[in-house]
């Protein structure tokens, strides 16, 4: 039987086994508030609320920054949190090798060795942690002008939160866990449908962008000739869905 299969109380020293559980307990917490807030993210950015006037979109882009930003300080205090007494899952996993029984202790660092974070990952960690510091905790003003750590893609921020899981997975020892608040799964033969899902949708079928063929009949040759061919996809593609005619 290999590490991963086995109990925590089959690896772990029994005097740490409590504090091991209740740590763990933390990061999982952490973890599936961390994803849940990504997926939002991603399930906004990948509606048609582009293609909306932005005085239709205010709550949708703050939604969005307020996301992203939640992501960055969630993560950073995660990864890279400095002060001595934090909780960190560095230092968790550096933890376990202390409370690991010997005789596991060299499989384990095996395990982590296949779990480190590549340069990619590393250089986008250092890019939240200067989010955080320069844009966020602290608003920097120096030599006459902000400093600028860059920006972040949703696709880097997933792409961080994946690896971080997957040393959380190295560390659980056989616990089952998931850090998907939402339901999976299907109901009447379909998948479980997400409420950021049904009330993106609920915005789209009212909206002016998916009907506005039906409402300025006579000026949509011109606004259709003028449209990019992407916009044009996804607003019948999305007018397919609702049950409308292509146009």
């Amino acid at each position: 039987m290999n590490l991963s299969e086995k109990k925590p109380e089959d690896v772990i020293k029994p005097e740490f086994l409590e504090k091991y559980r209740e740590l763990h307990k933390d990061i999982l917490f952490r973890l599936s508030h961390i994803n849940a807030t990504i997926t939002i993210l991603e399930k906004i950015l990948q509606s048609p609320l582009q293609y909306f006037q932005q005085s239709e979109t205010v709550f949708w882009r703050t939604v969005c920054w307020n996301s992203v930003w939640a992501s960055v300080v969630l993560i950073h205090a995660l990864t890279n949190d400095k002060p001595k007494y934090t909780h960190t899952l560095c230092r968790f996993k550096n933890d376990i090798l202390e409370w690991l029984r010997d005789s596991e202790k060299a499989e384990f660092s095996q395990i982590l060795e296949k779990h480190e974070f590549d340069q990619t990952t590393n250089t986008i960690l250092e890019k939240i942690s200067q989010i955080r510091h320069k844009e966020l905790a602290h608003r920097e003003f120096k030599n006459n002008c902000f400093p600028n750590p860059g920006g972040i893609t949703d696709s880097e921020i997933r792409r961080v939160y994946n690896d971080i899981e997957k040393l959380f997975d190295a560390c659980s020892f056989g616990i089952e866990y998931d850090t998907t608040l939402y339901p999976t799964g299907t109901c009447g033969g379909k998948p479980i449908e997400k409420d950021i899902d049904h009330l993106l949708d609920l915005i789209v079928k009212d909206s002016y962008w998916l009907n506005g063929p039906e409402q300025m009949k006579e000026f949509w040759p011109d606004r259709r000739q003028s449209s990019p061919q992407k916009e044009l996809s996804e607003l019948n593609e999305f007018r397919k869905k609702f049950g409308m005619s292509e146009v």
